[in-house]
């Protein structure tokens, strides 16, 4: 069960990001569905595509791609930006987990940044 409450109060805050379980993005309007294991075009052309008014990145199962994968997402969240790729202000980052469990799988770096609503 998510804590919505939890994750709206993330909006517009910068370096920050949410941690769900992987079924609880499906309680999310408004958002893109990121698979944690796009190549860094498809990332990128994803994110181009996008211009609708969205509450949401949402990038899932981050726990089953290794540390180095997830060094992208790190910068993403940290700088809210991708190659150039501003991300709008007010859009909340969230990742997903198997389960509470796999927090663990989490880059330490990345952990940091992230805020349990689950």
């Amino acid at each position: 069960m998510i804590n919505k409450e939890l994750i709206e109060l993330q909006r517009s805050c910068k370096a920050t990001c949410v941690v769900i379980q992987n079924e609880d993005s499906n309680e999310l309007d408004s958002k893109v569905v990121i698979n944690s294991n796009l190549s860094d075009e498809e990332l990128m052309n994803v994110l181009r595509s996008n211009k609708e008014e969205l509450s949401y990145l949402v990038i899932t199962k981050i726990d089953e791609i290794n540390a180095d994968a997830q060094d992208k997402f790190y910068h993403i969240v940290k700088d809210r930006e991708f190659r150039g790729y501003k991300l709008p202000e007010d859009i909340i980052i969230v990742l997903t987990v198997k389960n509470n469990e796999n927090l663990k799988n989490i880059k330490q770096e990345l952990h940091h940044f992230c805020v349990v609503a689950f």
